[in-house]
């Protein structure tokens, strides 16, 4: 191949991985209620209030509408009955699964399995909990929220 045929075939192949890239940029970018799921058990178990993001509006607007705060502070407290701080609390997940069992254009259901670990311990090796559940997923202004019982989260 000549000079010129081998620069055409480097220039070819840079043009489609930044093709590439773009499309699976723009693939990453969308809202799904599995990518829903994913970011609310994270967060979840990370401790952190983004969660209330992921979380439908009849689950923020009930009576016990400070569920995030609440739930953030009654591990807080744990932890310092412990003696520990919070962050000891945090856990990180692995190996996560997710199946949509039921989707519409408003609606779905997602099994999620994935490991739990405390993440002091995910450092090293340590004792996981799994989790595999079934999660209730609706759309909110073209979001996909977390919905149903929510004090199911809290048993793994």
């Amino acid at each position: 191949m000549s000079q010129s045929g081998q620069g055409i075939a480097i220039i070819a192949t840079i043009m489609l991985g930044c093709l590439l890239q773009l499309a699976l940029s723009h693939v990453e970018s969308q809202d799904t209620p599995n990518k829903a799921v994913v970011e609310f058990y994270k967060a979840y178990y990370k401790l952190d209030d983004s969660m209330a993001n992921r979380l439908c509006h009849e689950l923020l607007s009930s009576e016990d509408n400070n569920f995030v705060g609440q739930y953030i502070d009654k591990v807080a407290q744990e932890a310092k009955d412990r003696g520990f701080r919070m962050s000891y609390m945090k856990n990180c997940l692995t190996h996560i699964k997710t199946h949509t069992i039921s989707k519409d254009d408003s609606n779905a259901e997602i099994h999620l399995t994935c490991e739990r670990k405390p993440f002091i311990r995910s450092l090293f090796t340590g004792e996981s909990f799994k989790i595999d559940k079934i999660i209730k997923v609706v759309k909110e202004d073209d979001k996909w929220k977390v919905c149903g019982n929510i004090f199911e989260f809290a048993k793994n």
